[in-house]
């Protein structure tokens, strides 16, 4: 996954509102998701294990295989902080709609 301009608002409020969850976003790279969780709907940040990430880097490079940071991003999950939690995506887009939107998101 290559670097990507930031989704917004918008983009992400439309996404939500065509159903077209879970999905990631942030930039450059992904640190957010929008997903239904434990039976609500989540703006959650995603975490990433650095033992985990520095395990599969290693091997790589063992390997002789390249170690990009999309690979990196890839092994965040949606375990870190709740930003928005909402028990309807209708519920949900009138949360985003007021809500504090960081410029990288």
């Amino acid at each position: 996954m290559a670097p990507v301009a930031p989704l917004g608002r918008k983009g992400a409020m439309k996404l939500v509102a065509e159903g077209a969850l879970p999905f990631w976003f942030g930039s450059p790279h992904p640190t957010m998701m929008i997903l239904e969780q434990d039976g609500v709907f989540r703006i959650r940040a995603l975490v990433i294990d650095e033992a985990e990430a520095r395990a599969k880097g290693d091997a790589a490079i063992a390997r002789g295989e390249p170690w990009m940071p999309e690979q990196y991003y890839e092994l965040g999950k949606p375990t870190g902080k709740i930003y928005a939690e909402a028990s309807s995506t209708k519920d949900l887009l009138a949360r985003m709609e007021n809500m504090d939107w960081p410029a990288a998101w």
